[in-house]
């Protein structure tokens, strides 16, 4: 953890030259993958984001996610784990004086997902509703093809954006395991 902080504050002071304020609006699309549970739960993904970049690189803007996912079998239904959320999202930018700027950035959320909860013994499926806060640790890169117009590719680690009821301890709206996201789409920049 030590090392990849050291690397970040040196990719930032190397190219943190000061520039003009700048704004930033992106559409993008791709796959959610859940890698740690047993569900397998695969699905789509559509983000949107604006956000203001200060002088030095750092930008703070409005994101929304849907997702739309499913995943193994239970009792003859596939299972769900949707969500929509919505939160602010913090980026670190480097390298920004060429056509392609890499990324870091944390979002914190607010999430609401409807599930199918996984069912006690005997129960069928049913559809259940969860909110609550959720973050992300993103890693992206913007390539731009004039001053303006670019293309974003990001992927995240997600957390709590899908909570679910557990028969097994009693938990109501205990947090899945963690989600992986796989975005590329359009940017401007202005």
């Amino acid at each position: 953890m030590t090392s990849l902080g050291s690397l970040m504050v040196v990719l930032w002071a190397g190219s943190s030259a000061a520039g003009p304020w700048r704004g930033y609006a992106s559409v993008t699309t791709g796959a959610i993958l859940d890698h740690t549970s047993g569900l397998r739960a695969r699905g789509g993904a559509l983000q949107a984001y604006v956000g203001g970049e200060t002088p030095f690189g750092l930008s703070l803007g409005l994101v929304g996610e849907g997702v739309q996912t499913w995943g193994a079998k239970f009792s003859g239904q596939q299972a769900e784990l949707d969500y929509l959320s919505l939160g602010l999202e913090l980026r670190l930018r480097f390298l920004r004086e060429g056509g392609v700027n890499p990324w870091v950035g944390l979002r914190v959320s607010q999430s609401r997902s409807t599930p199918l909860a996984f069912p006690a013994d005997g129960e069928e499926l049913r559809r259940m509703l969860h909110s609550g806060l959720s973050t992300a640790l993103r890693l992206g890169v913007d390539a731009w093809f004039g001053e303006h117009l670019g293309l974003t590719a990001s992927t995240a680690w997600q957390w709590c954006d899908v909570r679910v009821d557990d028969p097994t301890t009693g938990a109501a709206g205990a947090c899945t395991n963690p989600l992986h996201s796989l975005l590329i789409g359009p940017t401007l920049r202005f």
